[in-house]
């Protein structure tokens, strides 16, 4: 079974009105800026009737509907007066009970500037060139197949010329497409389990510019040696959510993939393969899925990170 799919999020749209489209883009401009909105629409010519001083007034003013979080409202109300021209201005919040996923995902990180962390659990398998993965709707466990999505993702990786951190499990990017599109910091805690930390694209100044929150994570693996873009892989990615019994089991991918090696082009690769990552499914049901795919010739990735599989030759300069 396959459908569509909504999720509930703490998510607000804010609504203000102020007295010309100069102040308005003022506190739009404001508010996006510094990450106590992720959008704001501008919507001018609108015709107000209200009391004010004992008398009824008219007034036209711009309307400002503005979608944040609900974590960020009391932020986003008080410079929203600092920056308003009427003594009381209308600062009102609906919350949004349903918000389509790619958006909310987005949202979130348009808004929220801090490191995040969460444990990734997954496993990777080939495909060839020309090969459809096995349809999930069949996969063990799953009755709903939910939310198809297309992405073009550019990731570059970041590592030293003897890949200290590719031979440790550690992958470093910054990506760009996707609803995760920001710096990436991938740290190996079992076999199918990595610690991944998120921070948004502008936490740096500059492009090959690692973040110090990432750095300080680093240390003892790099010393004072400085990492520095290694390669950058392109992915064609269509993605589905797997659910049963109204629990979203796992995410899977079919990925397309295109890496362009910056130490020697001639480890430039392409290849097809699979993810399955589990969201709130357990190891058992990617056990099962794993047992089903092997028995249709669709077996795991024997390299699970695609740093390591661009780098290729590369890894034999690793550090023993």
């Amino acid at each position: 079974m396959r459908e569509d799919d909504e999720v509930t999020s703490p998510f607000v749209q804010v609504q203000t009105a102020v007295a010309d489209e100069a102040e308005a883009a003022l506190v739009a401009d404001a508010l996006v800026g510094e990450r106590l909105a992720a959008c704001v629409q501008q919507v001018p010519g609108v015709r107000s009737t209200f009391r004010w001083d004992g008398q009824v007034r008219h007034a036209t003013e711009v309307l400002l509907v503005i979608k944040t979080t609900a974590a960020a409202f009391d932020a986003l109300a008080a410079r929203v007066r600092e920056l308003h021209s009427y003594d009381v201005p209308e600062i009102v919040a609906t919350p949004l009970e349903h918000v389509e996923r790619e958006y909310a995902d987005w949202l979130r990180t348009a808004v929220d500037a801090r490191p995040t962390t969460h444990l990734e659990i997954e496993r990777k398998f080939s495909l060839a060139n020309a090969t459809l993965p096995p349809d999930p709707a069949d996969w063990p466990g799953v009755s709903v197949v939910a939310g198809e999505r297309r992405f073009h993702l550019v990731a570059t990786y970041f590592d030293t010329d003897d890949v200290a951190l590719a031979s440790r499990g550690i992958t470093m990017r910054r990506r760009v497409g996707g609803t995760d599109a920001g710096w990436h910091l991938k740290l190996p805690r079992s076999e199918d389990a990595r610690e991944e930390i998120w921070l948004p694209l502008d936490a740096t100044e500059g492009e090959e510019t690692v973040p110090d929150a990432f750095a300080a994570h680093l240390t003892d693996v790099l010393g004072e040696r400085a990492a520095h873009p290694v390669c950058v892989v392109e992915t064609r990615r269509t993605e589905w959510d797997l659910r049963a019994g109204g629990v979203h089991l796992a995410t899977t991918c079919d990925d397309y993939v295109t890496t362009h090696n910056l130490i020697d082009a001639g480890l430039d690769r392409e290849w097809h393969e699979m993810e399955v990552e589990l969201v709130h499914g357990g190891t058992d049901f990617l056990d099962d899925v794993t047992a089903y795919l092997e028995e249709r010739g669709v077996h795991q990735a024997s390299i699970a990170s695609k740093l390591r599989a661009a780098m290729g030759t590369l890894m034999d300069r690793a550090p023993t």
